[in-house]
């Protein structure tokens, strides 16, 4: 593993950089200003980017949000997320995996990410005892634990309803603030028994329909996140190489209170994810 101070060091080495959204680009706030230089500057030189997410939210959405965050849609070519993947898998609803399953869905955080079942053949229902399937977006609200959603599902789990996780993130930190996702959800309902099908990072199928929509090789494109379980476990799991942020959801282990990268790097990587190798690490996405 490399240490650098800048991306500007890998320019020449990669056509296409899939950049990861929260704890690389932002957090949670406006877009970090050293980390919308290095996209303008990247994209100037001619590479292709994707900003990826496991947000619930479609690729569109994500593109909105970015821009009123501070990222102009013009700095980067495209947006994927883990909301798309779910979403076009309700679309179809085809396979073993649906097979003899009904069409009714009780949607976990509905308001917060309404795009999940529109377009699909899956009706909502408003009670767990008319569902045939579990669609987790995550919490509806930022304050809601874990042991708040134990009644619904051991009542679903009973009942053998599946759920599909539309973002396997189990935390981010927005602003400082620790909040659960999604995957922590989906983790406490697999302990009861429950049975989840993911969609998202550390999955490779977002990261291969990335690169794929970027058009460059796949040993020439770079995955840049802050999340050893999510981007660096599914850029490996995808064949690519990557880029670790150090300073995004593990800063307070990777990092020194003079915001430089830990002495023995690696050893704290390791401590972390035992199974994570990023090939470089910076502390924070600049040029």
């Amino acid at each position: 593993m490399q240490s650098l101070t800048g991306i500007g060091a890998l320019a020449d080495a990669y056509d296409g950089f899939v950049l990861d959204a929260w704890g690389t680009l932002h957090e949670g706030g406006d877009v970090l200003p050293a980390a919308l230089d290095a996209v303008r500057r990247l994209h100037a030189a001619g590479k292709r980017l994707a900003v990826v997410s496991n947000t619930p939210q479609l690729g569109p959405v994500l593109a909105r949000r970015l821009a009123a965050q501070g990222l102009p849609v013009d700095c980067y070519d495209l947006t994927f997320t883990a909301g798309d993947l779910a979403h076009e898998d309700l679309a179809t609803a085809s396979g073993p995996w649906f097979e003899g399953l009904g069409r009714r869905a009780y949607h976990l955080a509905p308001d917060r990410f309404p795009d999940l079942l529109p377009g699909t053949p899956f009706t909502r229902v408003d009670r767990i005892e008319d569902a045939d399937l579990l669609v987790n977006g995550g919490p509806d609200r930022d304050d809601l634990p874990v042991a708040a959603f134990a009644p619904l599902f051991r009542t679903a789990v009973a009942r053998g309803i599946p759920m599909i996780c539309a973002n396997p993130d189990r935390a981010i930190v927005d602003r400082g603030v620790r909040k659960i996702c999604a995957g922590e959800l989906a983790a406490a309902y697999e302990a009861l028994g429950g049975h989840v099908r993911y969609h998202g990072k550390p999955y490779p199928a977002l990261f291969r329909r990335a690169v794929e929509e970027l058009g460059s090789p796949a040993e020439r494109t770079l995955v840049v996140g802050d999340g050893l379980a999510t981007d660096i476990a599914g850029a490996a799991a995808a064949g690519l190489d990557s880029l670790l942020i150090a300073g995004g959801l593990h800063a307070e282990a990777l990092l020194t209170d003079g915001g430089t990268l830990v002495e023995h790097l690696g050893a704290a990587i390791r401590s972390l994810s035992p199974g994570a190798r990023p090939r470089f690490a910076m502390p924070k996405l600049e040029w």
